[in-house]
């Protein structure tokens, strides 16, 4: 376990304290539409992430989890959360850019923003759907049995779960 792994154990356990899980969610119903889709190896898996830009456990994710997943389809929902000021901008950016996967991907990875260009985001559409499906924090997975996973979590335990049936 290294010490990013370390550090996040012991802030997770207090944020998941406050919130809990939101009840199952039907995959299916998810409108997959309204996120950036990145496909890893073939993508027969599926995963949904709810995700803020300016989120560090979401970076996280990003960076130590879903980056080292391979034959995965994940459906990342843009969910600027209120108190980080600046990320409805930057997830506008991010979904009006040409390549809105690149664009997401080199955000987190490397905190480069795409140039601005005119679109209508579904970001307040993103918001309504994470309100109704109970989500209120970042990063919030949900898996094609639909199971909410709150938090970030390390490769291996979302290897396994994505490979339980649904």
């Amino acid at each position: 376990m290294t010490a990013t792994w370390l550090s996040l154990a012991a802030a997770v356990p207090a944020q998941a304290q406050q919130m809990a899980a939101p009840a199952r969610i039907d995959f299916a119903s998810l409108p997959l539409q309204r996120a950036i889709k990145v496909v890893h190896g073939n993508g027969a898996r599926r995963l949904a992430v709810f995700s803020d830009p300016d989120c560090p456990y979401c970076q996280l994710l990003e960076r130590d989890t879903l980056e080292r997943l391979d034959n995965v389809t994940i459906y990342t929902f843009l969910f600027p959360l209120a108190r980080h000021g600046d990320a409805a901008r930057k997830s506008q950016l991010i979904w009006c850019a040409p390549d809105p996967a690149l664009a997401w991907q080199e955000w987190m990875r490397y905190r480069k923003l795409p140039a601005a260009r005119a679109c209508v985001p579904p970001l307040r559409a993103n918001l309504t759907l994470a309100n109704k499906l109970g989500i209120r924090v970042t990063p919030t997975l949900i898996l094609p049995q639909g199971e909410a996973v709150l938090g970030a979590i390390d490769a291996e335990t979302l290897e396994g779960k994505l490979g339980e049936s649904p």
